[in-house]
Formats: structure tokens, C-alpha cells, sequence
């Protein structure tokens, strides 16, 4: 090697090289946010975009098709004539491709031949659909516009039961010569199919107590959402493991189609038992029976023990399904119970009538019931007994009961008696709750609750303590116990209030899917007049989200005068709302 090479190749090694990669960019102006969107999906130069041209006679292949490429992505948005300029360069190390754009003049619709023919013409809901209709005369053609035209009429007709129906003549025809354009769209309908007979596979039910779920009758028209809505409601009755609801068009007479529900039936006796635990009311346990049907008619029979270390209810209720079953609902009710707590002894004993009926989206409940109760306060035990006729207002609003982001629940009742009607005492009382929850973001929530309610009562010590208000506890003011809160006798014992107020608030944040932490403020009191002397509970908080609803552990302090040092903890299960 000559010395001359040796140098030469010395001095070349020492020179640095910076190799950049040919990175592509396309920008395109001159157009909407529309009008782009649908132009980068339709050009193929735009998989080459941000990325390292490795290929450049394949970069210049896709650029010179991406006029024609524009001009077909503007045309279904009623541009047929743009000017396109498009130039593909080089500076540096890096490629840019830039498209800029005129649209020019929407074509317009000169020619509109809409025709609706068959049985439809008649029809007020495919009369408001064409008065609807973004497509008219003189109107841009706005190929999308007349594709969704095209699928609400045959949508529609499916829909209200003509399933002859169908398109007869559509077309478009676009003269750029005197640019304009004519759409022509016939729709013929043909006859609207009506509901025949409806029968039912053999089950345990009269044919006319399930046909009375159905919001239809034989001689309406057939409509998928009517089927579909039988179909739900059967389910929902708790009756069935499987239902299905179809039309037998092999069997139809004329228009007349008969209706066939196929469906099997759940066992007929469900039996439940359960654990668990509480601050509130120590471990527990439920178990309980339902017989999902007690006769041909639907009638339901279920009955369930909840026992704890502070409560003991026995319930049965027999109900009867009304006129309209998904509705209303009447019942015979009767309860047991027995509260031993550090504030509450009393044993009750009661039977009722209710009807249940649903009023758009407020559940009402119309109650009369009698009870007796013994009640003791500082040793000292009344017997009493009330006739109490109620009624009661509530609903839930949320898209998932379990798993909640936004939503809200609301209840009121409204109860009395009167010793006309062989009741101790005469009162009056009001019961209000409110609870709301409402997210900041994916994993930050906000929770509030309220509850009041007032008494109106002459003789206060004739009310049992069933008919007191108390505070306190896992779901009233978190850091005091359980019913502790109140106006006490002269021995110290809380004996409960006529007047009842608390209020709550609570953020959570969502670390994990299904775990979460808590920071909340509780406050309120029970209490016999107007002078109110809140008690406030401050604390932190788990969650654990489980797929049978949040799980609760909270460590809360109150913040009255020589107890704010104490920690209680609270444990709950239930669903937010």
C-alpha cells in the first residue's frame, strides 16, 4: 500500500457520517376537516405518511395517482369539479408531498323523483320521514345523505310490518356537462303485515296472563320492537330461563301473521342464603325462598330470614300480578322483628297490603299496614299499635347499577296514622333520600347523600322506636356507631328524635380496575327541634369494586369535643344507588 493510500484512507475514516433517514410528510389545504378526512382515506400516497421512503419511484407512482384520488374522495361531498395542484420535493433529508386544493361548486340536485308507493302512503312515521329527509330539490347531493335515505325507508318498513317492501327504481345520474344532477328514488311497500293468533310452547301459565305482558294485540300491525319488547319483558318476569318471540311467516293468512313464543321455564322454587358482616349489625346471614310461581295466574310467594348480632327480620310477602304485570303489582306483607343495639330494644310484629305501579320513571307503592311493637327506653316497655297507611316514591337513574359513572336516586315517603283507626297515637311523617355520584374523569368520582325527615306527633313517647328517627352508622354518619346519635332521657340513653337530617360527601379515586381510595365528610343528627346540633365524621377509605357491587372499608373520626382521637371502623356491601 503506497503511503498516498495509507493517508488517503486515514483521513476518510476520521470524517464523521451522519446517515438521516428520507422521512416523508403530506399536507393538504384548501379543504374543511371533512372534506380532508375523507381525501386521506382514499389516497394511497397517505400510507407513505411520516414514514422513511425507502422506494422512490414507488413515492412518485402513488403521487402521481393522488390527483385522480382526490377528485373521487370529493365527489360523494357533491365536488366534481376541483383544482387540484399537487408537488412532491425534496429539501434536505426529507421528502414533503402538499396538495392544495380549490373544491369549486357543490352540485346540486336539479332533478328529485321520490316516490312512495304500497301501503306506506298512509303511514304518518314515513311521511315524517321524508319531510326529514337532508335530501331535497336544489339541495347539494351529498352522496351519503341518499345511501341513509335508502336505508331508513327499507329500516322503517321492517320495522312497522312491511316486510314486502322494497326498492323498486334508485339511481343517480350526474350531467357535468351543464353540471347537475338527478336522483331518482321509488320505494314501493306493498301491504303491512298484521298480528294473527299468539300462542305460547306448553308452560306453566294461562295463555291470556302472558299475553297480557304483550303491548300488542291480534289485528295490530307486526313491529320488530313490539316482539322484541314481549321478548324482554318475559324475561325480565323472572318466569323464564329462555324466551323467544318470532313471527311464523310460513303460516300467514293474507296479511295476517300468527306470532309464536317459544320459551322455557326457570324452576319453579329458588332458594338463597348468604354471609356477611357489618359494623352496623355484626355477621350476619340470610336465607331465603322464592317460589317464582304459586298458580296459573303468575302469583309469587317469597319469604326470607336475615339474622344478625343486633337484628333478626323474618318477612313473607305473597304477591299478585295486576291488569298490566310489568306495572303494577298488589301484595299481602308480613314482618317480624327483633333490634337488640346498644339505643334500641323492640320487638314488632306487622301485616300490610301494598300495590306497587310504575309511573313513567317513579315507582309508586301504596301501603296499608298494622303493626305492633314493644319498645323499651331506660328499662321502661310500651306496647303499641298503628294502622299506617303510606305511600312512597323512588327511582334510579344509571346506565349500570353496578358499576356507576354518573347517576342518581331519589325516594319520598309520606306516612300517618290516627287512634280513629286503631293506632296509639295520631302523626304524621316525612321521609326524604337522595343520593348522587357524578365523574370528574375516568378514575376520579364524586358521591353525595342526603336524607331528612320530619314527625308530627302531639304524645312523642307513644312512637315506637320503629317511628323514631335516629343517626349514626355505615350509612348515616360514619365515626359513631351505630343508632347513636339522638335526643337522649335523663339516664343518657338516646331514645331517638322526630326530626332528621344528614349529608354526605365523598371523592374517590380508581388506582386499579377494581380497587379504589376514599376521602369523605359525613354530618348529622336526629333531633326534636329547630335548635340543630350537627355531629361530623371525617375519614379515608378501600374500595374494592367486586362484581356483586363495591365493597367498603372506612376508618373515620368524629369531630366532637373529647372524642376526636377515636377511630371507628365502618365495613359495607351494597350497591352505590
Amino acid at each position: 500500500m503506497t503511503l498516498t493510500r495509507l493517508i488517503f484512507l486515514i483521513l476518510l475514516s476520521s470524517i464523521p457520517f451522519h446517515l438521516h433517514a428520507e422521512n416523508l410528510s403530506i399536507s393538504i389545504d384548501g379543504v374543511n376537516a371533512e372534506q380532508e378526512m375523507n381525501i386521506r382515506s382514499v389516497l394511497s400516497i397517505e400510507q407513505l405518511n411520516n414514514q422513511e421512503v425507502t422506494n422512490l419511484s414507488r413515492l412518485r407512482y402513488l403521487h402521481n395517482q393522488a390527483e385522480d384520488e382526490i377528485k373521487t374522495a370529493l365527489q360523494p361531498l357533491g365536488f366534481y369539479q376541483p383544482q387540484i395542484t399537487a408537488e412532491l420535493n425534496k429539501t434536505g433529508q426529507n421528502w414533503s408531498a402538499h396538495y392544495s386544493i380549490i373544491p369549486g361548486k357543490q352540485l346540486l340536485i336539479s332533478k328529485f323523483d321520490l316516490q312512495l308507493n304500497g301501503a306506506a302512503s298512509d303511514d304518518s312515521a314515513f311521511r315524517q320521514l321524508l319531510a326529514n329527509t337532508t335530501l331535497k330539490l336544489g339541495s347539494p347531493l351529498i352522496h351519503s345523505q341518499y345511501e341513509q335515505l335508502k336505508k331508513q325507508l327499507s329500516s322503517l318498513a321492517v320495522e312497522r310490518g312491511y316486510y314486502q317492501a322494497k326498492l323498486t327504481l334508485h339511481r343517480v345520474e350526474v350531467n357535468l356537462a351543464d353540471y347537475s344532477a338527478a336522483v331518482m328514488l321509488h320505494f314501493d311497500s306493498g301491504p303491512r303485515f298484521n298480528i294473527g293468533e299468539i300462542t305460547f310452547a306448553p308452560n306453566p301459565f294461562d295463555d291470556d296472563y302472558l299475553k297480557s305482558y304483550a303491548t300488542f294485540s291480534p289485528g295490530d300491525p307486526v313491529q320488530n320492537s313490539s316482539l322484541i319488547d314481549l321478548q324482554s319483558a318475559l324475561i325480565d318476569s323472572d318466569y323464564f330461563q329462555r324466551v323467544e318471540v318470532r313471527p311464523l311467516w310460513n303460516q300467514m293468512s293474507d296479511t295476517e301473521v300468527p306470532i309464536f313464543v317459544d320459551l322455557e321455564a326457570n324452576k319453579r322454587t329458588k332458594y338463597h342464603a348468604g354471609l356477611g358482616y357489618g359494623t352496623d349489625t355484626g355477621a350476619r346471614t340470610k336465607l331465603g325462598m322464592t317460589k317464582r310461581w304459586v298458580n296459573h295466574q303468575g302469583h309469587q310467594f317469597n319469604t326470607q330470614l336475615l339474622a344478625s348480632e343486633i337484628i333478626t327480620n323474618l318477612s313473607a310477602e305473597y304477591s299478585i300480578p295486576g291488569k298490566n304485570p310489568r306495572e303494577d303489582r298488589y301484595a299481602i306483607l308480613f314482618n317480624m322483628m327483633d333490634e337488640k343495639s346498644d339505643s334500641v330494644e323492640t320487638q314488632s310484629y306487622s301485616i300490610g297490603i301494598s300495590k306497587q305501579q310504575q309511573r313513567g320513571r317513579w315507582q309508586q307503592v301504596i301501603a296499608l299496614n298494622y303493626q305492633q311493637e314493644e319498645s323499651t327506653f331506660s328499662g321502661v316497655t310500651d306496647t303499641t299499635n298503628f294502622l299506617i297507611p303510606q305511600i312512597t316514591y323512588s327511582t334510579i337513574s344509571t346506565r349500570d347499577r353496578l358499576r356507576i359513572q354518573n347517576g342518581y336516586s331519589l325516594s319520598a315517603q309520606l306516612r300517618g296514622s290516627s287512634q280513629t283507626l286503631l293506632s296509639s297515637e295520631d302523626f304524621v311523617q316525612v321521609r326524604l333520600n337522595a343520593k348522587g355520584i357524578y365523574s370528574l374523569s375516568k378514575n376520579i368520582r364524586l358521591l353525595g347523600r342526603t336524607e331528612a325527615g320530619t314527625t308530627w306527633v302531639d304524645d312523642f313517647d307513644l312512637l315506637p322506636a320503629s317511628l323514631r328517627f335516629f343517626a349514626g352508622g355505615d350509612n348515616s354518619v360514619r365515626g359513631y356507631d351505630y343508632q347513636s346519635l339522638g335526643p337522649r332521657n335523663a339516664s343518657g340513653d338516646v331514645i331517638g328524635g322526630r326530626n332528621l337530617l344528614v349529608g354526605s360527601a365523598e371523592v374517590e379515586y380508581r388506582f386499579k380496575e377494581d380497587w379504589g381510595v376514599a376521602a369523605f365528610i359525613d354530618s348529622g343528627n336526629a333531633f326534636d327541634d329547630a335548635d340543630v346540633s350537627l355531629h361530623t365524621g371525617i375519614g379515608i377509605g378501600l374500595r374494592w369494586f367486586s362484581p356483586v357491587g363495591p365493597v367498603r372499608l372506612d376508618l373515620a373520626v368524629p369531630q366532637d369535643n373529647g372524642d376526636s382521637n377515636s377511630v371507628h371502623l365502618h365495613f359495607n356491601l351494597g350497591a352505590d344507588l
